[in-house]
Parts: structure tokens; sequence; C-alpha cells
């Protein structure tokens, strides 16, 4: 996993038939949220109450600024 400065100085690469969203998951640590299923939801899915670090895998029970287990700062992606 990259961190911001090595981000910021040589910039994020798409692969071959990758999204710029794609590419912006692998590079950037962010919270990572599961759909549950759920037929009586209007959307058909809820998510769990837990999240995880996508640097590290830490399970936690909400969001916070940094990772409490390898400190990333994590980041918001939209549109997932």
């Amino acid at each position: 996993m990259t961190d911001n400065y090595q981000v910021k100085n040589k910039g994020i690469r798409l692969g071959k038939n990758q999204s710029a969203l794609e590419a912006l998951q692998n590079a950037l640590p962010h919270w990572i949220h599961e759909k549950i299923e759920d037929p009586t939801s209007v959307t058909g899915f809820m998510y769990a109450r837990q999240c995880t670090c996508s640097a590290c895998g830490y399970k936690a029970s909400f969001e916070k600024e940094f990772c409490p287990h390898c400190r990333a700062k994590m980041k918001r992606l939209r549109g997932l």
C-alpha cells in the first residue's frame, strides 16, 4: 500500500481496463463497508456496522480519521 507522500510525488497509474476509482481504491487507504443483502430494504441491501481498513484489514466498530492498528490516514472515496 502506498502512502500519501508517494501518491503525491509519483501519481496514480491506471492499469489496462481499470477505472480511476479502482486505481484510487488500490492506492489510498480508506474504510470498506460490507453490504448485507436485505430483501426488506428499499435498495435490497444494508451496510454492516463494522468497517475494515483497506491498508491492514483491521475491523473497527465505526470510521475514524486514522486506523487504530496501522495509523494510516483514511480518505473518503465517493462513488463506491
